[in-house]
C-alpha cells in the first residue's frame, strides 16, 4: 500500500477529501475493501463499505438499476 501522504492525494484527486460520507463498492466487496482500507490508512473519515457491491444489489428485483 502507498504511504498515507501518497494515499490522500489520489483520493483528493477523485474528488474525496474527508468533507462528506463515502460508501465503497463494487463487484463483489473485495475492491471496495482496498479503496475502505485506503481512505483509513491516508486518515480520512471511516467509509461504509456495501459488502453485498453489485452481485446482491442485481440479484434484488425491486432495487433502482440503469443501463448506459
Amino acid at each position: 500500500m502507498l504511504p498515507p501522504a501518497a494515499l490522500r492525494a489520489r483520493f483528493e484527486a477523485a474528488g474525496i477529501d474527508g468533507s462528506r460520507p463515502v460508501v465503497t463498492s463494487c463487484g463483489t466487496g473485495v475492491s471496495a475493501a482496498v479503496l475502505t482500507l485506503g481512505m483509513a490508512v491516508a486518515g480520512l473519515p471511516e467509509g461504509a463499505l456495501y459488502d453485498g457491491s453489485w452481485t446482491e444489489w442485481a440479484l434484488q428485483p425491486d432495487t433502482p438499476k440503469a443501463r448506459a
